[in-house]
């Protein structure tokens, strides 16, 4: 469950949220829904009524799901719980509260655009569990990305009193204590609403929002390792050429992700020894002199990825979607968002390359190591190496596609986008491409305490908390998880 709320909240307009918003409620902002949003659900509700009295054939109402879109609906109350119980598939692991928040925030602005024909309370309900910390156990194993539903429908059950809760110690309790410890009753479900809460691809977009910070830390992550990696072998080495940095190299791209890179690069190594140093190879390996061009590229399909994640936010991403100004029905496929998707499947390529260039630089530099190695003085494990070689393979096998997969769940469902997979491996990647970071900047920073140079403004800072970390010891896993939180520090 979240703790330490922001102090200002979150209202839920007829605008979309975004993307600070929504994370903004993930870490405790309290939330309330405006004056205008219930207007808005109310006419939505309004409009779909309409069609239900007239006897539309209405998907998820008047009509069944899935390849029984044809058969109609005789009881709704007994539909209603039949719906959110046969939907509720997932397994696995429970997914991060985080995004299970942000998942439900996400939902109710949705609701709050008018698409989904339900009850404000369907709304007030979702928000009582944000206001209250029930975080739903949201196993993570399920959604094929055609809206998140096997997910929803667990967040869906706690709501009606059903399925269980996450504490904040770990434990799982059951829907109705959590609700009634809260205060809170069970929501009675009506015409249409079991659907309307399970049919939008929520977690997907929850998760994508929050790879969003962790991805621009790794970038800054990996603009750090490099400018360590280059002091650490000119000092062992007559290397470190800040050509490949400057302002004459970026001169036609300014702007663009490798010129923001190399600007931090230059920024790191303000004063550093190497550029004063006389004795340089021609030219050095690939993976040194191509840092900005391979963070840049990551930096860029970032922001890719945060514009497609804006854009599905002000999509009304409902099948059936409740028109309000047409007063109309009407089927369609807005939960499909492969923009986001294929998004988070360029952010996995882009951080394999990531990963790849890093884990390079650590074989040169673990080469380096071997007098200290042999002297007992390099502080690290030396197959730390084949740790990075094991995290490369990692992130190799993450970057592969997932939405090219094929699915064929009923004669009507026969495409999925695999947008949770995509979005619940990006996290894994990033993981990866850390660690390996982690593992290159340990390796920089064995070198360099060993060295009597001037290093930069912006490293200097970096080796001497790399080098508190060495100092520390610890096994391997204490010593890289100590190397990525001293990399993050600013």
């Amino acid at each position: 469950m979240a703790s330490g709320r922001p102090s200002t909240g979150v209202t839920i307009a007829t605008e979309p949220l975004t993307p600070d918003e929504v994370l903004a409620i993930a870490a405790g902002a309290s939330v309330r829904i405006g004056a205008a949003a219930r207007a808005r659900m109310a006419v939505s509700r309004a409009v779909l009524l309409e069609a239900v009295e007239r006897g539309d054939a209405v998907y998820g109402s008047t009509r069944r799901l899935g390849a029984g879109a044809d058969d109609g609906v005789d009881e709704q109350a007994a539909f209603q719980l039949q719906v959110v119980r046969n939907h509720a598939g997932a397994i696995g692991d429970p997914v991060d509260p985080l995004i299970v928040r942000a998942a439900i925030a996400v939902r109710v602005a949705q609701f709050a655009l008018g698409g989904s024909g339900v009850r404000p309370a369907v709304a007030d309900a979702l928000v009582a569990l944000l206001t209250a910390d029930i975080v739903p156990f949201v196993p993570d194993r399920g959604s094929v990305g055609m809206a998140d539903l096997a997910l929803n429908a667990t967040v869906a059950q706690v709501v009606i009193g059903e399925g269980a809760v996450l504490t904040d110690e770990g434990e799982v309790v059951s829907g109705a204590e959590a609700l009634a410890a809260a205060g809170l009753v069970p929501l009675e479900l009506e015409t249409h609403e079991a659907l309307s809460l399970l049919n939008t691809n929520t977690f997907t977009f929850g998760s994508a929002i929050l790879a969003e910070p962790r991805l621009e830390e790794l970038s800054a992550l990996a603009d750090r390792a490099i400018a360590l990696s280059l002091e650490a072998a000119g000092a062992h080495r007559p290397s470190g050429d800040l050509g490949p940095y400057s302002i004459t190299v970026f001169a036609d791209v300014e702007g663009s992700g490798p010129w923001r890179s190399a600007v931090v690069l230059r920024e790191l190594l303000q004063g550093s020894f190497l550029h004063e140093a006389t004795e340089r190879r021609t030219q050095d390996e690939l993976s040194f002199r191509c840092a900005p061009q391979v963070h840049g590229a990551l930096l860029e399909r970032t922001e890719d990825l945060a514009l497609a994640v804006e854009d599905a936010l002000v999509v009304r991403a409902e099948n059936p979607l409740v028109d309000v100004e047409t007063r109309s029905v009407v089927a369609n496929g807005n939960f499909a968002s492969p923009d986001v998707v294929l998004g988070l499947e360029s952010v996995r390529l882009a951080l394999a390359h990531v990963g790849r260039i890093s884990a390079r630089r650590t074989s040169v530099l673990s080469a380096l190591s071997r007098p200290l190695r042999a002297e007992g003085r390099a502080g690290i494990p030396g197959l730390l190496a084949y740790t990075a070689a094991e995290r490369l393979n990692d992130l190799r096998r993450l970057a592969a596609p997932v939405s090219l997969d094929d699915v064929l769940l009923s004669e009507v469902e026969d495409y999925a986008t695999w947008g949770w997979t995509a979005a619940r491996t990006t996290h894994d990647a990033i993981d990866a491409a850390t660690d390996l970071l982690a593992i290159e900047a340990l390796h920089a920073a064995s070198l360099l305490r060993h060295a009597t140079v001037p290093l930069g403004s912006g490293t200097a800072p970096l080796v001497a908390a790399l080098a508190d970390v060495l100092e520390r010891g610890g096994g391997a896993e204490e010593l890289v998880r100590g190397a990525a939180e001293a990399l993050a520090s600013e």
